[in-house]
């Protein structure tokens, strides 16, 4: 079975269990938090992927780093994963219960990147055309590209504008070559 489907089926479970037992912010904080933690640390995400090192070890390092700090929830889970010798799925399992957490809370992500930094009132534009768009509270991740020479990138989902200067560009370059 595929890592991505395991780590959607344990991070369902996980948002279930945390809306049972109220602590569903507590468990996105702690995910969040070990999400950002894996990215950091390419140390800790080979010891979990590691088939050298025993699972009771790997169990050990995440009682070490997380278990005083973290939910008994977020803990739990990472207990059960790692008892059913899976724990190198623990990153994806939190980057799944992310992207749930966020469409629980009805929060749709959007990502732009523009050539420089958009003004307040630019960034409140666009939140607002997105969330028209889809219908939910929108959380605006704002990039910025200066290869873009002007216009913007806008991804919602796994949908993309591409309004760039850049790619105005790259589409007179390739027109004139036919």
């Amino acid at each position: 079975m595929s890592e991505l489907i395991v780590a959607h089926r344990y991070a369902k479970s996980l948002l279930d269990f945390a809306i049972e037992k109220n602590a569903v912010e507590a468990v996105a904080k702690d995910m969040i938090d070990f999400a950002e933690t894996c990215d950091a640390s390419h140390e800790l995400v080979l010891a979990l992927k590691s088939p050298i090192i025993k699972h009771y070890t790997k169990l050990a390092i995440l009682a070490k780093l997380f278990k005083d700090k973290f939910n008994p929830v977020t803990y739990g889970i990472f207990v059960i994963i790692t008892n059913k010798n899976r724990e190198k799925i623990l990153p994806a399992v939190a980057k799944e219960f992310i992207s749930m957490y966020t469409d629980y809370k009805g929060i749709q992500k959007a990502t732009v990147t523009t050539a420089s930094t958009l003004t307040a009132d630019q960034k409140a534009t666009v939140a607002k055309i997105v969330k028209d768009y889809t219908g939910k509270e929108v959380e605006l991740i704002e990039q910025i590209d200066e290869s873009l020479i002007g216009g913007f990138i806008l991804k919602v989902g796994d949908q993309q504008i591409d309004d760039s200067i850049k790619r105005k560009l790259n589409d007179l370059k390739v027109s004139l070559a036919s």
